[in-house]
């Protein structure tokens, strides 16, 4: 069984393998990151202000520092200077990528609205109080911002697309089965939800979904993706 320390430890940089073509789930990792990346360079200026939280090597973060100010944090040391170094590669103007090492289940170390766009992705699962951490998104959200957050499916049927990601064991099969999706050595510190409970989790943060994507099969996708802004009452 996998603990939590995976997280903080630089042993998460060799399980989290979004983009390589072995990973079952790499073209809609694609697809998810076009899609962020296409909502936000649609919808803020150039110079705006972005924070990343739990943006790992910096996926979204780089490329997007390459037109705006962006905060990348996350809990593993590893995967910020994987950052800072895909940084550099391309490019990134000097000032444009800001990495700080913190735990996302804390209270975040930012102002009130200090953030024009934040980004939690593949996130919200690890987080053993998501609403909380949403609030404090939302906290540092301008009143104008906008908040880009993703869920995986905890209805387990998108299973039957990717039979690599479970393996051939039939015990395995069960188990993942009735974990909601989530392996057997991952269940003790990851939990999928339904979408009717990310929305929930969404609503008790003070946030609400303006627009939605899913990705995966269309009768039951593996995540789903807000874009979301903060409820005023």
């Amino acid at each position: 069984m996998i603990d939590r320390d995976v997280f903080s430890s630089d042993a998460y940089v060799d399980h989290f393998k979004p983009d390589h073509a072995f990973n079952p789930f790499h073209a809609i990792y694609a697809e998810k990151r076009a899609d962020i990346l296409d909502s936000v360079r649609n919808t803020l200026a150039p110079g705006g202000k972005i924070l990343d939280l739990g943006g790992g090597m910096g996926r979204m973060s780089v490329p997007l520092a390459r037109e705006y100010r962006v905060t990348l944090c996350d809990l593993s040391a590893e995967m910020l200077r994987l950052a800072a170094g895909a940084a550099a590669e391309s490019e990134v103007p000097a000032g444009n990528l800001t990495t700080r090492h913190l735990n996302a289940a804390d209270p975040l170390p930012f102002p009130d609205h200090s953030f024009d766009r934040v980004l939690s992705i593949d996130l919200l699962v690890h987080l053993p109080d998501p609403i909380s951490t949403l609030r404090e998104l939302r906290r540092v959200l301008t009143p104008d911002g906008e908040i880009l957050v993703d869920m995986s499916n905890s209805s387990p049927w998108w299973l039957l697309r990717y039979p690599g990601y479970v393996g051939k064991r039939p015990a395995r099969w069960v188990r993942t089965w009735r974990g909601g999706g989530v392996l057997p050595e991952w269940q003790s510190i990851v939990r999928h939800s339904s979408r009717s409970e990310f929305h929930d989790m969404l609503r008790g943060a003070g946030i609400i979904p303006i627009q939605e994507w899913s990705y995966g099969p269309a009768w039951c996708p593996k995540w789903y993706l807000a874009r979301c802004r903060p409820h005023v009452s």
